[in-house]
């Protein structure tokens, strides 16, 4: 009876884990689901870059927003992103046109090869 009970006294601890900060959240059909930004990584060189230091879609005003005290102590950068996803929703636009110089264009070819995400 004594390993019965520590089984179920740890099965019932594993279906109650949580992460703060990482609740789950159900979205209604038409909600707003917004998309945030991280920096890039890479495990080939273990330097971080900001997301925006690339030529992606930048938004009109980029916004840095904390959301728990692990991201401060990890020294996360949460930036947000230009992106209108609505769930439920198939809506195809383009986000923006950006024209690569010799210059942008081999720092991106960098980035890949260096499996930055």
């Amino acid at each position: 009876m004594g390993v019965r009970t520590v089984v179920v006294a740890l099965l019932s601890t594993a279906s109650a884990f949580y992460l703060p900060g990482i609740a789950p959240h159900e979205y209604a059909d038409g909600e707003r689901v917004e998309i945030k930004v991280n920096q890039l990584s890479s495990t080939k060189t273990q330097m971080p870059y900001d997301y925006y230091s690339l030529p992606f879609c930048k938004p009109t005003e980029t916004i840095s927003a904390v959301e728990n005290l692990g991201e401060v102590l990890h020294g996360s950068v949460i930036q947000n992103s230009p992106y209108d996803i609505f769930m439920g929703k198939t809506d195809f636009k383009v986000m923006c046109r950006v024209e690569l110089n010799p210059k942008t264009s081999a720092l991106l070819a960098k980035r890949i090869k260096e499996d930055y995400r």
